[in-house]
């Protein structure tokens, strides 16, 4: 098999091998959704001017990392030639001495770029390539010659993890982001030769698993941000109010989540703690992959030793120089933009997913998800709101007065002890979460915030959980009981709608 392969073949394959039913529940989860992706394209209609910045922004966003200004293999931001889901060539800088990932498509592929995580080949270097397989597990922590240790919580074919530690050594609340990995041993740098293990080391991760100190968050999808970045405040709480009635049946609370600079809601990532895409992108590049940028200028890891004499910070700026030797040229329109703005452009134009063909029992399970107003189901729909729309007067007209078929009210809610990952952000306390939105859920691997399971059925009776540890049973415990009430054959009804979205 040549490099030409086919990655959903091969995606699909590995699949098999995580899949795992509802064991003698009657109804079983029918898996990842076959076929081609449905997501991935620009919004339509998209300006041309538009579809420039969505096309530079996709590429971008699949560009891989060197850790030094001159150790790019191929000019930054130029083309490797390479199947982006098999390249091994460098053509952006700036990685960081810490971090979680080296190329941003790497944990956003699934099941096409901008997608939640999925899995790559680990050794696309090689004539005969492995299975796809997690990317954590071999691809990221030891190319180039880096000898990570993988911690025990990320399997072959378990889900992309970020580690958050809820508690630092004293007591007080960490709740920050601590990368996996370190550059060290990386053999296309030589401006780091003194970046050893005994300058440099990774944390301790299994103690701190040991110590149940460990919070884990999986990648959350790209399609149709820009469309919910669109939403007016204005619109989430017409519909909120609009569920009142419902949501006080259910024991349905629900809180928004807002920015402590401007009060307006803020709606991306697991507990709504970013306020825009603008800022998702800034912090996810220095966050995850270490690369300071005009958001955030100072490096996780400042240690002199692992970041080299010559590398710039912030190093993802806009571009200043008077040609285009290095594809920064300030007169380029389609180079000016640092990558942190282009991966905002590609988020902003990418469109919603596209749901398949209902059919008779995904029809029977769109009603008893609840999407009919005069008839709630189950009560799904509580907080999962069907659609919202953009405002008639948005500065792209490809984003303005556009339905979003989200399946969320972007807000946050109480889902209990079983969930609560014991990490506050904002107004969102350690068991918080925002609504998931569904749409593209028929095409995820991985549910809940930390991956827990691959199996719908299993997530959506998660969503049950009694109080304790200082918290309150979850929301969602009503609307659960009403799913287990359901026949098997109606549960399955549901089961099938979601995975047709």
């Amino acid at each position: 098999m040549n490099k030409t392969f086919s990655i959903s073949l091969c995606i699909s394959t590995a699949l098999t091998t995580i899949m795992i039913p509802g064991i003698g529940l009657g109804q079983v989860d029918p898996g990842v959704r076959g076929g081609p992706a449905g997501a991935g394209a620009p919004v339509s209609p998209i300006q041309v001017n538009e579809l420039a910045m969505f096309t530079e922004g996709k590429f971008r966003v699949t560009e891989l990392e060197a850790t030094c200004d001159g150790c790019s293999q191929v000019t930054p931001g130029a083309s490797t030639g390479e199947n982006p889901f098999l390249q091994t060539k460098t053509n952006s800088a700036g990685l960081g001495a810490r971090f979680n990932a080296d190329q941003c498509m790497a944990c956003h592929s699934q099941p096409a770029i901008g997608g939640s995580g999925g899995f790559l080949v680990p050794n696309p270097q090689d004539k005969n390539p492995k299975p796809p397989e997690n990317p954590m597990f071999d691809l990221i922590p030891h190319r180039f010659g880096m000898n990570n240790s993988v911690p025990s919580f990320i399997k072959q074919y378990g889900p992309i993890r970020e580690v958050r530690f809820q508690r630092k050594p004293d007591g007080s609340p960490d709740g920050g982001v601590h990368q996996l990995f370190t550059v060290v041993g990386r053999t296309d740098d030589p401006t780091i030769p003194g970046c050893t293990a005994s300058v440099l080391q990774q944390p301790d991760f299994q103690t701190q698993l040991n110590n149940n100190n460990l919070s884990f968050r999986i990648p959350t999808q790209m399609f149709g941000l820009g469309l919910i970045d669109s939403i007016q405040d204005s619109e989430i709480l017409s519909h909120f109010n609009a569920s009142a009635a419902l949501r006080a049946q259910l024991g349905v609370q629900g809180a928004t989540n807002r920015s402590g600079n401007d009060g307006t809601i803020t709606r991306f990532g697991w507990k709504a703690q970013n306020k825009s895409l603008t800022m998702f992108a800034g912090e996810a590049y220095n966050v995850e992959m270490g690369v300071t940028n005009e958001l955030f200028p100072q490096a996780t890891e400042e240690n002199p030793a692992c970041n080299g004499p010559a590398k710039n910070h912030p190093n993802d700026t806009t571009r200043i120089d008077t040609n285009d030797n290095r594809n920064q040229s300030f007169n380029n329109p389609i180079h000016l933009l640092a990558d942190w703005m282009q991966f905002t452009l590609f988020m902003r134009f990418l469109d919603g997913p596209q749901p398949v063909p209902f059919t008779a029992s995904a029809l029977r399970g769109q009603q008893l998800f609840g999407t009919d107003p005069n008839h709630p189901g189950v009560g799904c729909v509580s907080c999962h709101t069907p659609q919202m729309m953009t405002p008639a007067a948005v500065e792209s007209t490809s984003l303005q007065n556009k339905p979003v078929n989200l399946f969320s009210d972007l807000l946050i809610h109480h889902m209990g002890s079983g969930l609560a990952d014991n990490i506050t952000q904002g107004a969102a306390q350690g068991d918080m979460f925002r609504s998931a939105p569904l749409w593209g859920v028929g095409q995820r691997i991985f549910f809940l915030h930390d991956g827990r399971t691959s199996d719908m059925l299993q997530a959506i009776l998660a969503h049950s959980s009694g109080g304790g540890n200082g918290y309150q049973p979850s929301e969602a415990n009503t609307v659960v009981s009403q799913f287990n009430a359901l026949s098997v054959t109606d549960k399955q009804a549901i089961l099938d709608f979601l995975r047709s979205l």
